[in-house]
């Protein structure tokens, strides 16, 4: 066991669930003696959240530490080598402890104030040193529950009194004779502790202003030109109990004022409390901050409480996971160059120990969100750690009828609204996506008995047809609007669900794969039946339908869905009419039948509703929704991001061939659209570089290819056997 002999501790004090705005971080210290070692290893799992220093310095930049979970299944835990801030003899430990997910006290429609885990934030550790137990957490720790910071709540914000601070307390020679000693924790959490190997969540770019402006006596707004994940870092000085107020924001109205989106309605208002909002209450002396406990996504903060712009320093710091990128991606058109460094931004923004929907107003792993950038997510990103980190969190909210809560994790919320295979598919859609960029089938094989537990849940919920109904349909189409029906989407995607998990059972060599052939030939025999008319038409004239049915094969003759397909996006003046469900398969469909030119056309069309027509109004992220004018959505979402993987296969012509199992194989194949004159494009696969470059002149393209050895990569469905390869394309 990770922990043995250790026990949760937490602060003396009376656990209440209300809110209170009397939420303090509580500190803890422990002094202990150490003989001659060479090495030493410190396990620490905090309950939501805790911060560790040895002998007054950080064991580690890491931020929200422990990672989410639920926390009646599984306990993520953290392992630090601190050999170098250890010493033979006399060493100090001090631990700060918030909140976090662990004790969230906002009431809000997610209802996370609700769950059953709740308690004081605690903490449990264990250092090793030379293999040997040399401390443990036990009741012999001394605790502060109180500190400078009063407030934490890790949507809501952080209040810290620089009155109230001693940068003294983490030192050896801290006096800690009055603090009380910390309590065991009578009734430890039932989660499995689970070593935490997907990368931290650390600070990354910081941003200073690009301009501020007055808006009220003593009130200032300031715009720093990127829509992140993160907090401000203020420097001030002040009067001695002057407070400086922060509110954070993504937009701004005509007027220069702060307008929100909308999370106001989703918490009770108690007192003066706000959300999103930090305090920072001055001591006279210059002070630096940045709060621990709660992170925001904003462009702007207001400051109120100060004189002027000029006596404070204020910048943006963007925190999310250290996930690396693999890819850069340009080409001759810059809006579409925008648009792909927005994706990246957004989805890093989204990068806490889950798929966050939005850093702004909820931070829940939104699974819909989720499965709809799978694939541009472990294409963009070295992100298969927290994909299998999430996975297990994923299995952990299944119960055992196979349901599956929209959210995850979750408190208890999303069993009955906002599921579905929309939202379920990422079950099934992270382990494959995994498999196919890995070749990696480990977390597909793990997940054979979790496949057969939903498959069962939806054939219990099965209408006399053959269809499952329940569950979001074509999510957030332009207006809100309504024309897909759930029943069509859900037989789509279980066929899709079917094939992974039949996919999944090769893989193991199990002998077990019949039965979901069958659902698979099942399903698509009823879904062509149903809504594939005489002529090959869908019978759902929509642009998500069709794509749909083109998207995943479902067709006898692709010639009149293609054809109706062109038609959908004809129609619209080449506008979207879909949502999150359609716009994930749309750009390809229309690639899969030689409409990459309509594809480009509709990815860059002005006007509403569109990418454009974000751009146009001043977005630096990606949005919400489509109706852009509806400030209570969030200006940081992820979930239409898929139209990178677009660019990356169709512009580059660099896509993963899903035929060949068991082998990674990449295929070259560009789309040379005479909208675009180059694309420059490097990818960094788990088995080698990739680089693409292509340029048009006088009717001639040149086509450049570099990849290493260990890629394979076919070209005209030959295997390039040359590092570097140059092609002459006539004619496009």
């Amino acid at each position: 066991m990770p922990f043995d002999y250790g026990v949760f501790i937490k602060p003396d004090i009376e656990f209440k669930r209300e809110f209170s705005f009397e939420n303090n971080a509580p500190m803890f210290r422990k002094k202990f003696i150490l003989d001659p070692f060479d090495k030493a290893k410190l396990r620490i799992c905090g309950l939501g959240i805790a911060y560790c220093r040895i002998n007054g310095k950080k064991v580690t930049e890491d931020l929200f530490t422990a990672p989410v979970s639920d926390y009646g299944k599984t306990l993520w835990y953290n392992e630090y080598d601190v050999t170098s801030l250890l010493c033979e003899g006399e060493n100090t430990i001090a631990v700060i402890c918030g909140n976090g997910w662990y004790n969230e006290t906002i009431r809000t429609g997610w209802n996370f104030d609700r769950a059953p885990w709740r308690d004081l934030p605690k903490f449990i550790a264990r250092l090793e040193t030379d293999g040997k137990t040399a401390l443990v957490t036990d009741s012999s720790w001394k605790c502060k529950p109180d500190s400078a910071i009063v407030f934490n709540q890790i949507r809501s914000g952080e209040y810290f009194d620089a009155n109230l601070w001693d940068e003294t307390w983490v030192n050896p020679d801290f006096d800690d004779s009055s603090w009380e000693n910390a309590v065991r924790d009578v009734i430890p959490p039932t989660g499995t502790f689970r070593l935490c190997e997907c990368e931290p969540i650390r600070e990354h770019e910081i941003y200073s202003p690009v301009n501020s402006w007055q808006v009220g006596e003593k009130k200032f707004i300031f715009d720093f030109g990127h829509n992140v994940s993160g907090y401000i870092r203020l420097t001030a000085k002040g009067k001695k109990g002057d407070v400086i107020t922060v509110r954070y924001c993504e937009n701004v109205s005509d007027s220069g004022q702060l307008e929100y989106n909308g999370m106001d309605e989703y918490c009770t208002k108690l007192g003066e409390h706000l959300f999103a909002t930090d305090k920072f209450i001055c001591s006279g002396k210059e002070f630096t901050h940045s709060p621990i406990f709660a992170y925001h996504g904003f462009r702007y903060v207001e400051l109120d409480g100060i004189e002027s712009a000029d006596e404070v320093d204020v910048k943006s710091v963007f925190v999310h996971q250290a996930i690396d990128r693999r890819t850069n991606f340009k080409c001759s058109d810059d809006f579409l160059n925008k648009m792909f460094e927005f994706g990246i931004g957004s989805s890093w923004s989204n990068m806490f120990y889950a798929l966050t929907d939005c850093p702004t107003r909820e931070k829940l792993g939104w699974c819909n969100d989720a499965q709809s950038s799978a694939e541009q997510l472990i294409t963009n990103f070295k992100i298969e750690k927290l994909y299998e980190k999430w996975h297990r969190d994923i299995k952990d909210a299944m119960l055992s009828d196979g349901a599956l809560p929209g959210v995850i994790p979750t408190g208890g919320y999303g069993y009955h609204w906002g599921n579905g295979p929309v939202s379920d598919g990422i079950m099934f859609e992270l382990p494959y996506r995994v498999y196919l960029h890995t070749g990696d089938s480990s977390l597909l094989v793990s997940s054979l008995g979790y496949f057969d537990k939903y498959f069962g849940n939806l054939d219990r919920n099965k209408n006399s047809e053959g269809f499952v109904s329940f569950g979001l349909d074509d999510w957030a189409a332009p207006g809100n609007i309504h024309i897909v029906e759930p029943e069509f989407i859900n037989a789509v995607l279980e066929y899709n669900f079917a094939n992974i998990a039949l996919l999944a059972s090769e893989c193991a060599n199990n002998g077990d794969g019949e039965k979901y052939k069958i659902r698979s030939k099942t399903l698509e025999k009823l879904i062509k039946e149903k809504y594939i008319a005489p002529d090959g038409r869908c019978t759902i004239n929509e642009q998500c339908s069709v794509a749909m049915l083109v998207y995943y094969g479902l067709y006898d003759d692709l010639d009149p869905l293609a054809k109706q397909l062109a038609e959908t996006v004809e129609s619209t003046d080449y506008h979207i009419k879909c949502g999150m469900v359609g716009i994930r398969r749309l750009l390809h469909a229309l690639s899969m039948v030689g409409k990459s030119e309509l594809a480009y056309k509709l990815l860059t069309q002005s006007g509403y509703p569109g990418y454009r027509h974000w751009y146009d109004l001043g977005a630096v992220s990606l949005w919400e929704k489509w109706d852009a004018n509806v400030n209570s959505d969030s200006k940081n979402h992820h979930m239409y991001s898929d139209y990178m993987s677009w660019l990356i296969k169709t512009l580059a012509g660099i896509k993963i061939n899903e035929n060949k199992c068991g082998e990674l194989e990449f295929l070259l194949e560009p789309h040379f659209i005479p909208q675009i004159d180059w694309v420059d494009f490097d990818y960094d696969t788990v088995c080698g570089k990739i680089g693409v470059k292509w340029k048009r002149e006088n009717g001639i393209i040149t086509l450049n290819v570099y990849h290493d050895s260990d890629v394979k990569l076919i070209y005209n469905g030959e295997l390039l056997k040359e590092k570097e390869n140059k092609f002459i394309i006539q004619g496009e």
